[in-house]
């Protein structure tokens, strides 16, 4: 305004005094604006002390004072008659409740009692604030009514110029129209005719309802109408998939109008203000001056995420202390990481959970934790926390964080420290004054609240260069090119909102403002932006969302059927370019340095698995066998089928160990049963979890793998009555060397036998498998099938351990076979060799024809590993 005056006048001048109607408001009540959060601490306080039984503490009250402050509001605003609507209200309730006049439950009694409080809320509220000249939006308006003749005795000689009004409540109404007759003031407006003269086009309706209703227009003529809406201009509309992908394309068009747009003004008007952060990333480097006028929310900040998922950690504790993800998110987050005294701290605690898997952490275990890698837990978390204490911490969280940007500038995160100064000191008074405070989970919400209405404020020339806005900030605004996102339905219009204890047909009858009346408003916003642009681009979400439902806006459907201006619109819908590319192959090539680590491995010693690997998927041996890529080290919080295994190992070991060179006696067996409990839970610990076993998933893993132990020593009792079981070894290591003379380096064979043992004279080797497990998978026709097959890989390790016992301990003619741990009762499964599919005739026996066979296929296995002309190839298994 000031810049527009100054271009007008030739000499020098006092600039008028320009206000906002909020401001004109003030001096007119000559009462002081309340601060929200003080608002609803006062409504509060009334609330204590009025008559209604059973009332909510602080946090449930404020889950709807909001909403009822919202409607006082309101009702002030429009000048309605606050006793008569909440007596309608009271009516309303008691005929809906009329068919259950002699059984109506506590629950009914209750919300009518509730409705009856408003009134005396309402009143007792506005006495309050009368008192110490304090005041919401509302009240100030309904004051200002009552106080215009004072004023305007006082200012009756300053004309008043009301400019760029449209939608006006009702009090807004009396006060222009009061100062409008009684002053020698005008008022201008910003309309073009085109929606003035359409009766039924909703960005003329409020200004169509003035010309009608105000008297002062039955002497006065209706200034500030323009005619450039039908004037030729380009109008571009482009649906896109998501809000990321609309952030994108703005970027892209911004920057091939850096070129030639930015000699005139031009706006981005984003309908959805939380799409600024994805905007702001999505800058082209061309752009020049940016000036962003709508404040970056506090909320969307780093500290805020911080505090948010610090308050969410604090709320999480159960008895069982914090769950390891909650812990891990803290720790894992950039500001808690500056918060350590050894930056590798984080990282170390998350490894020590991960490997103790670590499901819940006590508040002692932390401590703990952190006193073994010498740092201090306590300087920014508090395991006791109580209101107090957390801000007192929160407020020495941000001098550290203070300390650390003032080395590492980040001008956001700096200013959003100062904003979070503020607020915690506006909490640390709020306790002092309010004891009801001092309660986490109502701190919690209450800091969410005021991080929520808090915005960051940017720095630029609001004339020249990019200005990025909201729709609100753009009133009374003009520019040659604009830009609009998230043109939708629920946005733009906000369309329908139920957020009120009034309901639609009583502010109908009251004459309050319902959903269409603001849908008005967003019209008048919408089209008063571009009735004076050359260039418009419009862009919506083609996507469903729940909250948005992909519908684009009503506006932009008016804007290609109107016959007078869809000539100049065109209307797209664009979506990322995507290759279609036909997948590749992966191929590794065996290099020399690729063939030294194979050398390397096969002079530690290919096992079984190993070798299994490679026959099932050789790029699947290359990543888990020469890269040694691990998977992701996480928590199990459920046991993973491995380390089901692994305890079952480790137990079976632990309680058949005093056997090994003997006979396994029935009488020895029972004895054994009995320390099944307390060996597992050894081992359970130390693999798995030291955390409680009394309950939860622990428990019942616990008590499986005791079953699955006891079936296994059942069947060895069984077996013993009637056969005798001499225990040769158990968790048996073997090593050997292949000959294999086309290669000039040693290859060696390794692995670990579960068990060795005699029954009844005959040798047998035992690998133990706690999966599925079926005898087809250890039958063969040929032995050449344990190369050539994925699906005899268990054959395939059997025939290994057989190999390598002849070599290593000199058995020979042995049996082989699994038990299955899970169907124990079934017995052991047999390695057999038969002439056919379905022969029943079956060779049971590892003698030395098997050996020798199975060697010279190994042989070749080996050798193709080693071909660098066969490249380890993904086979998809």
């Amino acid at each position: 305004m000031k810049k527009y005056i100054a271009e007008e006048i030739s000499t020098p001048i006092f600039l008028p005094k320009i206000l906002s109607i909020e401001e004109f408001i003030l001096v007119i009540s000559e009462l002081r604006k309340i601060d929200t959060t003080e608002l609803v601490f006062r409504l509060f306080d009334v609330y204590n002390q009025t008559g209604i039984k059973d009332k909510d503490d602080f946090l449930t009250f404020n889950r709807w004072a909001t909403t009822l402050l919202a409607d006082f509001d309101e009702l002030d605003r429009y000048l309605v008659d606050a006793d008569a609507i909440f007596d309608y209200l009271t009516a309303i309730k008691r005929i809906q409740a009329w068919d259950n006049q002699d059984h109506k439950s506590d629950l009914v009694t209750g919300y009518i009692n509730f409705t009856k409080s408003f009134k005396e809320l309402y009143s007792n509220l506005r006495r309050n604030l009368l008192e110490d000249k304090l005041s919401y939006q509302g009240l100030r308006y309904e004051i200002a009514t009552k106080r215009l003749p004072l004023y305007i005795e006082k200012s009756k000689d300053n004309p008043h110029i009301f400019i760029g009004f449209n939608g006006l409540n009702m009090a807004e109404n009396q006060i222009i129209q009061k100062l409008l007759e009684s002053t020698n003031s005008e008022v201008y407006w910003d309309l073009d005719t085109y929606f003035l003269h359409d009766t039924l086009h909703d960005a003329g309706y409020f200004i169509r309802q003035h010309l009608k209703n105000w008297a002062y227009f039955s002497t006065n003529t209706l200034h500030g109408l323009s005619s450039d809406y039908l004037d030729t201009k380009y109008i571009e509309i482009t649906g896109i998939p998501k809000n990321i992908s609309q952030a994108k394309y703005v970027g892209n068009l911004l920057s091939q109008l850096a070129k030639t747009a930015f000699n005139q003004p031009v706006a981005l008007v984003l309908a959805d203000e939380t799409l600024l952060p994805a905007i702001i990333n999505s800058l082209p480097i061309n752009i020049g001056p940016v000036n962003i006028t709508m404040g970056f929310p506090l909320e969307k900040t780093s500290t805020a995420n911080f505090f948010e998922i610090l308050l969410d950690f604090y709320d999480a504790r159960t008895n069982s202390g914090w769950y390891f993800e909650d812990v891990l998110r803290l720790f894992s987050h950039p500001i808690t990481k500056t918060l350590f005294n050894n930056p590798t701290t984080a990282h170390k605690v998350a490894h020590t959970i991960h490997k103790n898997n670590y499901v819940f952490l006590s508040p002692s275990h932390l401590k703990k934790l952190f006193e073994e890698y010498n740092d201090d837990l306590e300087r920014f978390l508090i395991l006791e926390p109580n209101s107090k204490s957390f801000v007192e911490t929160s407020l020495n969280i941000l001098t550290i964080l203070k300390n650390h940007f003032a080395k590492h500038p980040n001008l956001i995160e700096q200013e959003s420290l100062f904003l979070f100064s503020k607020i915690f000191n506006q909490i640390s008074d709020y306790i002092q004054k309010r004891a009801y405070l001092d309660n986490f989970k109502t701190l919690k919400g209450l800091m969410v609240e005021l991080v929520s209405i808090e915005k960051l404020n940017f720095k630029g020339n609001p004339t020249s260069g990019l200005q990025i806005m909201g729709m609100l900030e753009s009133r009374t605004l003009d520019f040659e090119t604009v830009i609009m996102t998230s043109v939708n339905e629920g946005i733009l219009p906000a369309g329908k909102s139920n957020n009120s204890f009034i309901p639609y047909d009583v502010k109908k009858e009251f004459s309050m403002p319902t959903f269409k009346d603001k849908d008005a408003v967003y019209a008048y916003h919408f089209y008063r932006l571009i009735q004076r642009a050359k260039t418009v681009y419009l862009t919506y979400n083609t996507e469903s969302d729940v909250l948005e439902g992909g519908e684009r806006s009503r506006f932009i459907t008016q804007l290609l059927t109107d016959e007078n201006i869809k000539h100049n619109v065109r209307h797209q819908i664009a979506s990322p370019s995507i290759p279609i590319r036909a997948p590749k192959d992966i191929s590794i090539v065996k290099s020399q340095r690729l063939v030294e680590d194979l050398k390397s491995i096969a002079l530690s010693g290919f096992s079984p698995t190993s070798l299994s690997n490679y026959i099932r998927n050789p790029y699947t041996f290359y990543q888990k066998n020469v890269l040694k890529i691990k998977e992701t080290e996480n928590v199990e919080e459920t046991m993973a089928y491995n380390t089901f295994g692994t305890i079952i190992h480790d137990v079976l070991e632990v309680l058949l160990k005093p056997f090994v060179g003997q006979i396994m006696t029935e009488e020895n067996l029972l004895a054994t049963k009995k320390s099944i409990p307390q060996v597992t839970k050894q081992n359970f610990v130390k693999t798995f979890s030291d955390q409680n076993l009394d309950s939860g998933q622990n428990l019942i893993a616990f008590n499986v793998i005791k079953t699955y132990i006891s079936n296994v020593i059942d069947f060895e009792i069984a077996q013993s009555k009637t056969k005798q079981i001499k225990l040769i070894a158990l968790e048996h290591n073997l090593k050997i060397e292949l000959n294999i003379s086309e290669l000039p380096f040693p290859i060696f064979l390794k692995g670990k036998l579960d068990r060795i043992d005699e029954v009844d004279g005959q040798v047998r080797i035992i690998d133990y498998k706690t999966g599925n497990v079926t005898s087809s998978e250890l039958e063969l026709t040929a032995i050449e099938q344990v190369i050539v097959s994925k699906n005899k890989s268990k054959a395939f390790q059997l025939l290994c351990y057989g190999l390598m016992c002849q070599k290593f301990d000199g058995l020979t003619n042995i049996q082989a076979g699994i038990f299955p741990i899970k169907k124990m009762k079934s017995g052991m499964l047999n390695f057999a060799i038969k002439p056919s599919p379905r022969a029943a005739v079956k060779n049971r026996l590892i003698d030395m024809d098997v050996i020798h066979r199975f060697e010279e296929a190994l042989k070749g296995l080996i050798l193709e590993l080693f071909d660098t002309t066969i490249p380890f190839t993904d086979t998809g298994d």
